[in-house]
C-alpha cells in the first residue's frame, strides 16, 4: 500500500483528486435532474464545486484520508479511494448544512434535499466499506453527536445575540464543527486493523480545527458580523468594549468602525496566540507518530496564522482604485431603460422562468429619474452580473435621495413580489449562477419571453432585486458617498456565495 500511494504522491494529489471528481459525476447529474423545477435549479450546485469555481480550492477534502494514510499502511489503495469519495460527499453535506444555517430562508427546500441526498450517498459508500456491525459506527455516532452539539450550541447562543463565549464552549464548538471529518480516521483504523493511533489523531484533529476555525473567523469576521454570527473573536472584541447594546440595536456599528475596534483592543494578536497554542497541542498529540502529511498540514496552517495580514483582510479599507464616488461623472452609456420603464436587466437563460404578466412597476417619476441619471453615468455592462450591479447602484442612489419611500417602490415590485424574492434566496442564487457571465438583455413587456414547459412564475424584476442585494450587502464596507465598482461587487458576491 505505501509504495503505491507514494507513487501517486510523487506526482501530487491532483491525480487522486481527479479520480474522486470523476467518481462524483453521477451524483452531480442526479442532483441536476432531481433538484429543479422546469429546468430552474433549486440550488446553485454542490457547495465544494462552487468554491472551486470561485477560486477557493477545497479539494484537499476530496482526498482527506491521504493526510493520515502513513499511520495505517494496511489499508488498500482501493479502500482509500472509496473512502475519499464518501468523505467528499460528507464534506459537501456539512457545507450544505452550514449554508442553511448561515443564510436562513423560508424556502430552503432545495438545500435541505441536497443535504439529504449527499448524506445518503456518503452513508451508502461507508456501509459498502464498513458493514453495520463494524466498530466504526460507534465511533461515527460519537463524532455525529459532537457535531450536532456544536452546531446547535453555536446557533442557539451565538447567532443574533451577543453572549459570553467561555473557553470550554469555544473548544467544543470549534472542534465539533469539523467532527464528522474524523470519520475517515476511524475508518482507516478499522479497515487497517489498528486502532492504537486513533485516540492521538482524534485529539490532534480537535485541537487543529479549533486553531483553523479561529484563523477563519479572523479572516471572515466581516461576513460573520453581517450575518449576526458572533464568533469568538467578535465576541471578545464587543464584550471587552461594552458594545453589546450597540451591536444588538437597530443601528449597528459599520464594519470600518468594528475594524478599528478589533485593532484597538488587540484582538487579532490575542486570537493568533490562542490559535497557535492549539496548533502546539495538535502537534503534541501526534509527536510519536511518524512525520507525514498531517504534520505538514499543521505546519502550513501555522504559517497562515503567523501571517501579519491575518485579520485585516482585503476589505479592511477600500482602496481608492476600488471605489468610485457617485459624484464623479464618467462617459455616459446607452445601457438603461427608457424614460417610462425601469431598467430591468435579465440573462437570456432566465427567460423560460420569467412571468411575462408581471411587468415591473414604474417607480415615482423622481425615483426613476434618479435611477436613470445614475445609469447614464455608468460604463458599459459586458455581462449580466455587471448590469445587475449597475442597476443595484442606481437603486441605492434613489434610496439615498428618497429614503421616505419603501424598498418595493424603488425596486418597482409589489409587496407580495418583494416578500417572494426575500424568501426564495436559494432559487435566486441558482438563477444568478446560470446567467452571471452572459451578455445582458433588457427585459421589456413588448418582447415575448421564450416559452418554458409551463408558464413562468419568477417576477422579471428579479434582476433589479439581485442587483440591490449585491450592493446592499456591501454597503457597510465603503465610506458614505462612494460605491464599489461592479468588479468589486462581483468579487464580494462570489466570496459571500461560498463562505
Amino acid at each position: 500500500m505505501n509504495g503505491e500511494v507514494r507513487v501517486e504522491r510523487h506526482v501530487g494529489w491532483r491525480g487522486d483528486s481527479a479520480l474522486v471528481e470523476d467518481a462524483r459525476r453521477p451524483l452531480r447529474r442526479r442532483v441536476a435532474r432531481l433538484l429543479q423545477v422546469d429546468g430552474l435549479p433549486a440550488t446553485a450546485g454542490l457547495p465544494s464545486e462552487r468554491r472551486i469555481a470561485a477560486g477557493v480550492d477545497p479539494r484537499v477534502f476530496y482526498t482527506y484520508p491521504l493526510l493520515f494514510y502513513t499511520s495505517f499502511p494496511d489499508v488498500s489503495l482501493t479502500q482509500l479511494r472509496a473512502l475519499s469519495l464518501s468523505g467528499s460527499h460528507l464534506f459537501d453535506y456539512v457545507l450544505t448544512l452550514d449554508e442553511v444555517l448561515d443564510r436562513p430562508s423560508s424556502c430552503a427546500g432545495g438545500s435541505l434535499l441536497l443535504g439529504s441526498l449527499l448524506q445518503r450517498e456518503a452513508l451508502h459508500g461507508l456501509y459498502t466499506l464498513l458493514p453495520p456491525g463494524s466498530s466504526f459506527w460507534s465511533h461515527f455516532d460519537r463524532y455525529f453527536e459532537h457535531f450536532c452539539q456544536a452546531v446547535l450550541r453555536e446557533e442557539a447562543r451565538h447567532r443574533g445575540l451577543l453572549q459570553p463565549y467561555p473557553r470550554d464552549e469555544l473548544e467544543l464548538v470549534y472542534s465539533g464543527k469539523s467532527a464528522i471529518a474524523k470519520a475517515c480516521l476511524a475508518a482507516l483504523a478499522v479497515l487497517g486493523g489498528n486502532e492504537r493511533p486513533l485516540a492521538g489523531l482524534e485529539a490532534s484533529h480537535d485541537s487543529y480545527y479549533v486553531a483553523f476555525q479561529l484563523a477563519d473567523d479572523l479572516a471572515d469576521w466581516r461576513i460573520d458580523y453581517e450575518r449576526g454570527h458572533y464568533s469568538y473573536p467578535l465576541t471578545v472584541a464587543f464584550l471587552r468594549a461594552g458594545w453589546q447594546r450597540r451591536v444588538e440595536s437597530g443601528e449597528r456599528p459599520p464594519a470600518p468602525e468594528v475594524a478599528e475596534l478589533i485593532a484597538r483592543e488587540g484582538v487579532v494578536e490575542e486570537i493568533r496566540g490562542l490559535a497557535l497554542d492549539h496548533l502546539d497541542q495538535a502537534a503534541g498529540a501526534v509527536d510519536r507518530i511518524s512525520d507525514g502529511s498531517w504534520h505538514a498540514a499543521i505546519r502550513t496552517t501555522r504559517q497562515r496564522i503567523e501571517d501579519p495580514a491575518l485579520g485585516l483582510g482585503p476589505a479592511a479599507g477600500p482602496p481608492e482604485s476600488t471605489a468610485a464616488s457617485t459624484d464623479v461623472p464618467v462617459t455616459p452609456t446607452g445601457w438603461r431603460g427608457d424614460g417610462w420603464t425601469p431598467a430591468t436587466p435579465v440573462a437570456a437563460s432566465w427567460r423560460p422562468w420569467l412571468d411575462a404578466g408581471r411587468t415591473p412597476r414604474a417607480p415615482r417619476p423622481a425615483i426613476l429619474e434618479e435611477q436613470l441619471r445614475t445609469l447614464d453615468a455608468a460604463g458599459p455592462a459586458r455581462t449580466t452580473g455587471e448590469a445587475l450591479c449597475q442597476v443595484g447602484m442606481a437603486i441605492a442612489a434613489s434610496r439615498r435621495a428618497f429614503p421616505q419611500y419603501g424598498l418595493a417602490e424603488h425596486l418597482g415590485v409589489s409587496a407580495a413580489e418583494l416578500d417572494w424574492l426575500d424568501q426564495h434566496g436559494p432559487w435566486l442564487d441558482g438563477l444568478l449562477a446560470l446567467g452571471l457571465d452572459e451578455e445582458p438583455e433588457q427585459w421589456h413587456p413588448d418582447r415575448p419571453d421564450t416559452p418554458g414547459v409551463v408558464p413562468g412564475w419568477v417576477p422579471p424584476a428579479v434582476g433589479r432585486y439581485l442587483g440591490h442585494r449585491m450592493v446592499d450587502r456591501s454597503a457597510q464596507e465603503h465610506p458614505p458617498g462612494t460605491v464599489p465598482t461592479p468588479d468589486v461587487l462581483l468579487r464580494a458576491y462570489r466570496v459571500h456565495a461560498v463562505t
